[in-house]
């Protein structure tokens, strides 16, 4: 049963593919054909989390496959994406699998019709991609991405102002009346508001408003989860916005943002937290571009149980922010989190570009424990990074990480400030291979 489910699907995608490209082609401007093969090793040895010395460390390969097809013509635009990814060795190597293996799925599947002059509107599966990919992004270091249930409104004339509007609405299943939410997709309802203004010559500012109603649940000690009423949801607000100067020829550029978050953020704990960030660059050469920045994450002591100033990590890259050792990045300290740091990148041929960073770590708030307080610091990280472009379709990535423990982050991350842990080391190598687009004009 499991190898004729998993042949039903194989045969299911692939009709699925031939009914895109069928309807397309009987009227069709353009047709893309788009590819994606990237296979990535990693060793970890205290990534997120440091290990103790009885516990090895572990190796790993993943591997995410892409097969992208995209038509359009003056008034419409559809795009199709389907995904496979996968751990190495879940699949058995006998054509009958042991047990339900991979994540074969469609990963965009969308339609953007033209309504107005400037105005088009987008439905169906798709990435969300903002400003510096911090609140939204495709999320594209993890091997299956992210993406949205959704339509989208968007409005844009010129470059000078660009507008969004989106809407979410989640369910289990179709449904005949109404039922609770179980939560794969995080929110149950979304709403979103996006708009962009060049000020001047390289100056852009952007805002954005965030509603979203999360379905009413509480999860007891034991993690049992109850749901509330059929449709009682709590919502979470997010609004701010950037400012950002980027021109071209110059050699400095900054990006200031600052993000409020307000509502709930569970049923019964009330929300008001922010976050500021500022990020500087300056390019002295093509193969020196130095980089300084402070991200600061509101918090509090934890201990009010019906308030909270730790802000929420939304549908952003995380990777890209708080170090690669990703120690704050998946969820914040309930103290906050102020990460500064300093980055060198550029390239050192054509084809091989370089990137090495250090974050420095301390909490927003004091932290206590143990009847004394301890402090702020809560160690850094250090990340190495190389990259090489074979060719326009192949490019080979590698890096290297290592996080410098304090008393404090073995606290938070091992509820032990004395517990003995090995260095935490983190290293991978990532082989991306892109055709190039295949594109028929008929």
């Amino acid at each position: 049963m499991k190898g004729f489910r998993k042949g039903k699907t194989d045969k299911i995608m692939t009709a699925v593919a031939l009914l895109f490209l069928a309807t397309t082609l009987a009227s069709a401007q353009e047709l893309s054909i788009n590819a994606e093969l990237r296979p990535r090793a990693e060793y970890r040895s205290g990534y997120s989390t440091p290990i103790t010395d009885a516990i090895s460390p572990g190796g790993f390969m993943l591997q995410r496959t892409r097969l992208g097809f995209e038509f359009q013509n003056a008034y419409m635009k559809t795009h199709l994406t389907i995904q496979d990814a996968r751990t190495f060795g879940e699949s058995a190597i006998t054509s009958e699998p042991v047990a339900p293996s991979g994540a074969l799925s469609v990963y965009e599947a969308w339609a953007e019709v033209v309504l107005i002059p400037g105005g088009t509107v987008t439905i169906g599966r798709q990435t969300f991609k903002y400003d510096d990919y911090r609140l939204f992004s495709a999320s594209n270091w993890s091997n299956t991405g992210k993406a949205h249930d959704a339509v989208l409104f968007k409005y844009q004339l010129d470059d000078s102002f660009k507008g969004h509007l989106a809407f979410a609405y989640n369910n289990d299943k179709a449904i005949s009346k109404e039922t609770v939410y179980s939560g794969a997709a995080t929110y149950r309802y979304m709403g979103m508001l996006w708009m962009s203004k060049k000020l001047s010559e390289g100056l852009l500012l952007s805002a954005i408003l965030l509603d979203e109603g999360m379905q009413n649940k509480t999860t007891n000690a034991e993690g049992t989860t109850t749901y509330g009423s059929k449709v009682d949801m709590y919502h979470r607000y997010t609004t701010g916005g950037n400012l950002k100067y980027l021109k071209k020829g110059c050699p400095f550029d900054f990006l200031a943002t600052a993000y409020f978050q307000f509502g709930k953020t569970t049923a019964t704990k009330d929300l008001n937290a922010s976050l500021f960030a500022l990020k500087t660059n300056y390019t002295f050469h093509p193969s020196i571009k130095a980089t300084l920045g402070i991200d600061l994450y509101s918090g509090d002591d934890g201990k009010n149980a019906r308030k909270s100033k730790t802000f929420n990590w939304l549908y952003g890259g995380p990777h890209c922010f708080n170090g690669s050792m990703d120690y704050w990045s998946a969820s914040l300290p309930v103290a906050g989190l102020m990460d500064t740091y300093a980055r060198l990148s550029g390239k050192v041929t054509p084809k091989l570009s370089y990137d090495v960073q250090c974050h420095v770590f301390h909490t927003a708030k004091e932290l206590e424990y143990n009847n004394t307080k301890q402090g702020k610091s809560l160690g850094s990280d250090l990340d190495l990074k190389l990259c090489y472009k074979m060719n326009p379709s192949v490019l080979i990535e590698g890096g290297w990480s290592t996080y410098f423990l304090s008393d404090n982050s073995r606290y938070l991350k091992l509820k032990s400030a004395d517990a003995k842990s090995r260095t935490p080391n983190w290293a991978y190598i990532s082989l991306s291979i892109k055709p190039e687009t295949f594109k028929i004009k008929l």
